[in-house]
């Protein structure tokens, strides 16, 4: 049944809600009527319903009625400007009504709302609203300024190098270790993640600069290529060209230059040694005069490199050199499983009781990550690459 009255304008401060039940059939005038004959001088000249309506002290009774079977039930609302007390004493007269027109009725208070919570609630959530947006502004604004000191950081850092004016970061002289890119806009991407130790081939793509194949012999090189037709040609020119030691591709599709820190880091930790893209690619190392190593300078170097990990693992390392095995070894130096260096991350999600891990390849942060999660105590690789993070408690050995 439709409201018999609606809502009043004036300021209400809280709303009493009752339930009321008749035994009989009846209309909402016909509850009104009840309320206002049986409330009359029940509370006295102040309190007088018709009254406190006339000088906007309360608003106008609302009723909503419906009719089950034989009985009625309904719901009342009394829109309330007096205070607390003051309605907490019309709400009980209200529960006193026990007869709508000839039949019985049960008048219930269900609740009484402060208004005024009410408003405080939708302010505190618009308040809430608004700190977020605030905050997602502050955020945008904040990201915006590191972005902007990321790039002057590496206009700062961006050289020429060489006689052919290859685009490379201030720190490749020095380094032990550097990234191949393809072209100054990469360069420029890896100097913004904090990466000082990249050069770029300068757009060459058919032959590579002396100045370059000079450094990459010097030093330990990835080769960090695009991933689409115009990477695949920089690096088979690198192949051809150049000892270069390890090869990173990019995801199909994406550039370098457009790569992100995350998806740049993830792709450099995945890089793999060059004999293995050589043997996809079909392509030889380029020729050089092979120097002659005696066999006794042959054994000096290993045990040069040897000793540069502990005396306990170096027989362990000895049995996997030169191979693609990992040994996953306990507390007591047993060797618990022998594994491939593809299955190392799932393993170690399994074999909770490995404390020292060997194997003669590259140590990448995402093992160091993961080994220092189950426990692992240290690793002994071939090689250690962009270890940003060396947790407590985990000791990094290496052979180069």
């Amino acid at each position: 049944m439709a409201d018999n009255l609606r809502k009043d304008s004036f300021h209400h401060k809280y709303i009493a809600k009752l339930e009321v039940l008749v035994n009989g059939i009846v209309e909402t005038s016909d509850v009104i009527g009840a309320i206002f004959g049986q409330l009359e001088g029940l509370l006295g000249p102040e309190l007088e319903l018709k009254e406190l309506q006339r000088t906007g002290k309360i608003g106008r009774i609302n009723i909503r009625m419906r009719r089950e079977g034989d009985r009625s039930r309904g719901i009342v609302e009394l829109y309330s400007g007096l205070d607390k007390v003051r309605t907490a004493l019309l709400a009980a007269a209200m529960e006193t009504v026990d007869k709508v027109g000839p039949y019985p009725a049960k008048f219930r208070l269900m609740r009484i709302l402060d208004d005024r919570e009410e408003r405080r609630n939708d302010v505190a959530k618009r308040a809430a609203e608004i700190l977020r947006k605030w905050s997602v502004e502050r955020e945008d604004n904040f990201r915006k300024l590191i972005e902007f000191v990321q790039r002057e950081s590496a206009k700062s850092n961006f050289i020429l190098y060489g006689g052919e004016e290859l685009p490379a970061a201030r720190g490749v002289e020095d380094a032990e270790e550097i990234i191949v890119v393809e072209g100054r806009a990469d360069v420029m991407n890896l100097l913004k993640y904090g990466y000082d130790n990249v050069i770029a081939m300068g757009g060459a793509v058919e032959k590579v600069p002396k100045s370059l194949i000079k450094l990459i012999s010097e030093k330990e090189a990835i080769a960090f290529v695009d991933g689409d037709r115009g990477g695949e040609m920089v690096l088979r020119t690198l192949l051809e060209q150049t000892d270069i030691d390890y090869v990173a591709r990019a995801p199909e599709g994406k550039v370098v230059e457009e790569m992100t820190a995350k998806e740049v880091r993830r792709t450099l930790s995945s890089a793999v040694p060059v004999d293995d893209v050589r043997r996809e690619l079909g392509i030889s190392p380029p020729k050089e005069e092979a120097p002659v190593i005696t066999t006794q300078k042959k054994i000096a170097e290993g045990d040069e490199r040897l000793a540069r990990i502990p005396e306990m693992f170096r027989e362990h390392y000895s049995k996997i050199k030169g191979t693609d095995k990992v040994l996953l070894i306990d507390d007591n130096l047993h060797i618990i499983k022998e594994i491939l260096v593809g299955d190392l991350l799932d393993e170690l999600n399994s074999l909770k009781e490995v404390r020292y891990i060997v194997y003669d390849r590259i140590i990448t942060q995402r093992i160091v990550d993961k080994s220092y999660e189950v426990g692992v105590r240290a690793i002994v690789g071939g090689l250690a690459k962009n270890i940003v993070r060396r947790p407590t408690g985990i000791a990094i050995y290496t052979v180069q």
